[in-house]
């Protein structure tokens, strides 16, 4: 018959429910077909207020109402048990329906919502585990004689094990088994249905038929690609995959973390990025030679498997491009559509780079960083490696000829083994770096003074960053290597500022200490006073010899205002350049010139100075001439004050290039508006300027003895540099300036890569000199 409609099923449903006190249409659900029923789930409106216009109920109180009439068993007999099934079947539609416009229009999370006081989960449960709906669902999808192979598998399902698993954006997925071993060697596979109404749109009947052609095959179990054994208009069935999905693994490990004070200070979480991150790009491997590209990567489709619990392998399940980014379906974008590349939502296809874009986004899902605006890298990458952040951006931009392009990774096949081997790497550094990180408050606090511990840590890195270089094949691989020997350089600047910090600081508290009439004398200058044949009066051999002759040691009073300088410009000093400089240095490999090169050139100087100007400014007055500090005190400030100018003076130049970048459309890693970590760095700026003229002032009056208060300048000075220098602008505000100023650095190398590829394609396109023919060279040299 077939001519079953939407309209019909709604009045006989009003009756069913008590919806009108006439009862004679209900009888007429028992004389449908299979072929009714069909007509009419197809005619059902695809959303919620075409529902309610066409049938003048709400698709929630029809489910509502429906769902009590299931539920109660005494007008169950008002059908029989072959029409009860396939009311289950509509149920289950709507149901499937409403959670699908739920998210897509409501941006509701897939946990929420409540139907009859449970949740649809709960409900499809129930329905699908009835024996008649089971056998509704088999009539309803069963696939025609004439497709042979999904007839053929088809006929191989035990129906009888059907149960419901989850709902998708047009699907719901069920699994059953088999009736025999010989379709697979899974014990329990997917079936996933579309929802019937959804069979009326040619795109998605076409996808759905088209699956196993496209991304089917039989895999090794282990493998992360999912075995497809058959799909129909309506159904595909594959392998079922133990597990849960990598979002609703993301968010149990989230519920457990203790918020950060700021969000800068969120940690990137090492660990999960080791564990996940290395089974991602070893799944995208697989995927890349077996299929060629997902276009869906989002955590939703995402399954890990764990053993003993830790987790093993990920699966992907759910390829091919959404339908909402294909315009096929309508709706809002979902929460995960910030995975998705920008060109795929554009324009509703993909390619082999627009997966560049989704896996570098679940990275940073993985690391535990929420996504900022699509293109970007968060704040927290920047801080915590500037390796890793530069492998992100080369990900994430936004625009996909400019993914790949600073790495070094070639954009072939075999990219994602690349990028897995130079994520590792930068995973090698950060879990270095967090192997001896203090964990403690008292280990923060020493932590927060130069010391031993600070030296073997920078060693400890530098060590990893000397095995990297090493075994990288620099001809193979040219611009790794050269990130991994300029990272190599940088850490072992770190180590020479550790190392310097650390005798500084020993320095001054042993010269105090002698002040002071503690001092103990160390073997060591009793060797070197035998070895100059000189007394233990003579003092510290070397040291003592170039004090000034109105130096005298000691005298405490007389020498408290330099130590108190001293030890208020040391513990500064080492934690600017720690905190802030140690990772970073504006240079790239291609070289800058005019007034770029300038702008590196000064930026460069005074970040690799700043490990080594303090050590020189404090050393010099402590051990020479007391009365110097007069001197390197106001000095000491103005190198600052310059040291912000000239980095500001780059970043900032660096941003606004990055911005105007192809012609105002700019890069994407760059965000647009103010940079609030960069401005932490700008508030500094006027800051030290102004703190430097009273400082220079005073200075000068002192050293020229026109002012007698000198203890109380250097107190005032020691409060300043602890108070503000060292707990805010190296302490608090260290990540802010860290961040921005990494940002700019890595869009300034990245703005010198693209700039040199476009050059050289313009030069490839430009035309070539006209070669002179021989004929005309022959008669050219006859004439002459």
């Amino acid at each position: 018959m077939a001519n079953a409609s939407i309209d019909q099923l709604s009045v006989a449903c009003a009756h069913l429910h008590g919806r009108t006190g006439k009862r004679a249409a209900t009888p007429d659900l028992d004389e449908w077909d299979v072929e009714d029923w069909r007509a009419a789930l197809l005619d059902i409106p695809l959303d919620e207020r075409a529902y309610a216009d066409r049938l003048g109920i709400d698709r929630s109180t029809e489910i509502g109402r429906l769902w009590a009439w299931w539920t109660d068993p005494g007008p169950n007999l008002r059908v029989n048990s072959a029409t009860a099934g396939f009311l289950g079947c509509f149920l289950l539609t709507l149901i499937s329906m409403h959670r699908s416009d739920r998210m897509r229009y409501h941006g509701e999370t897939y946990e929420k919502g409540e139907i009859a006081g449970e949740s649809p989960d709960a409900l499809c449960r129930q329905l699908v585990a009835d024996p008649a709906v089971q056998d509704a669902i088999t009539l309803l999808y069963s696939p025609p004689a004439w497709d042979r192979e999904a007839a053929a598998v088809w006929a191989t399902i035990d129906f009888s094990t059907m149960a419901f698993h989850r709902q998708g954006t047009t699907s719901f997925i069920l699994t059953v088994e088999s009736m025999t071993r010989a379709v697979g060697r899974a014990e329990r596979y997917a079936l996933k249905c579309l929802i019937y109404p959804h069979l009326r749109i040619p795109a998605i009947v076409k996808a759905t038929r088209s699956y196993r052609r496209e991304f089917g095959g039989v895999r090794p179990e282990k493998s992360p690609l999912v075995t497809v054994w058959a799909s129909h208009d309506s159904w595909v069935l594959m392998d079922f995959v133990e597990g849960t999905t990598l979002a609703d693994y993301l968010r149990a490990i989230a519920r457990s973390r203790t918020p950060p004070k700021a969000e800068i200070l969120r940690p990137v979480d090492i660990e999960r990025l080791r564990a996940l991150g290395t089974l991602l790009l070893e799944a995208m491997i697989v995927l890349a030679e077996k299929v060629g590209h997902h276009n869906d990567l989002t955590p939703s489709n995402i399954i890990v498997q764990e053993e003993n619990g830790t987790p093993v392998r990920l699966k992907l399940i759910d390829l091919g491009v959404n339908f909402l980014h294909t315009r096929t379906l309508a709706g809002a974008e979902s929460r995960e559509s910030v995975f998705i590349a920008p060109e795929v939502k554009a324009s509703g296809a993909g390619g082999p780079l627009s997966d560049l874009y989704s896996v570098g986004m679940v990275l940073i899902a993985i690391g535990g960083i929420p996504h900022g605006a699509p293109g970007t890298v968060p704040d927290q990458f920047y801080v915590a490696s500037v390796g890793l952040a530069r492998l992100l951006e080369d990900l994430v931009d936004a625009e996909p000829t400019q993914r790949l392009a600073v790495s070094g990774v070639d954009a072939g096949d075999g990219r994602f083994a690349e990028i897995r081997d130079l994520f590792l790497c930068e995973i090698e550094v950060l879990e270095a770096a967090d192997k001896d990180r203090p964990k403690t408050r008292v280990e923060r606090l020493k932590g927060a003074l130069p010391g031993a511990g600070a030296v073997k840590r920078q060693r400890e890195i530098w060590k990893v960053r000397r095995k990297q270089v090493e075994s990288t094949d620099q001809r193979a691989r040219p611009v790794q290597a050269h990130h991994l020997r300029q990272a190599r350089g940088l850490k072992r600047w770190a180590v020479v500022c550790a190392l310097l910090s650390w005798m500084t600081l020993a320095l001054v508290l042993t010269w105090w200490s002698r002040d002071l009439d503690f001092f103990w004398q160390a073997k060591w200058v009793e060797y070197a006073n035998g070895l100059l044949n000189r007394s233990g009066d003579q003092g510290i051999p070397l040291l003592d010899d170039i004090r000034a002759a109105d130096y005298v040691i000691p005298a405490a009073w007389d020498n408290l205002p330099v130590r108190i300088v001293a030890l208020a410009y040391a513990i500064p000093g080492l934690r600017l350049y720690m905190n802030i400089f140690a990772d970073m240095t504006p240079h790239s490999s291609i070289r800058r010139r005019g007034w770029k090169g300038v702008r590196t050139a000064a930026a460069s100087f005074m970040m690799r100075a700043s490990a080594v100007y303090p050590t020189v400014y404090i050393l010099l007055p402590t051990l020479v001439q007391r009365k110097w500090w007069f001197l390197f005190a106001p000095l000491g400030i103005i190198t600052v004050a310059t040291m912000i100018s000239a980095c500001l003076w780059f970043a900032k130049d660096a941003n606004a290039r990055a911005r105007a970048w192809d012609g105002g459309k700019g890069l994407s890693t760059v965000p647009r508006g103010e940079i609030m970590t960069l401005q932490r760095l700008e508030s500094w700026q006027p800051a030290a300027w102004l703190y430097a003229v009273p400082v220079v002032i005073l200075g000068i009056f002192l050293y020229n003895d026109r002012l007698q208060d000198e203890l109380m300048y250097a107190i005032a000075i020691g409060l300043i540099n602890i108070g503000i220098w060292t707990i805010k602008n190296t302490g608090s505000d260290a990540p802010y300036v860290r961040a921005g100023l990494t940002r700019a650095i890595l869009a300034a190398e990245r703005l010198d890569v693209l700039e040199a590829n476009l050059k050289t394609k313009a030069a490839e396109a430009a035309p070539k000199p006209r070669e002179r023919e021989p004929e005309k060279e022959a008669v050219g040299e006859a004439a002459a």
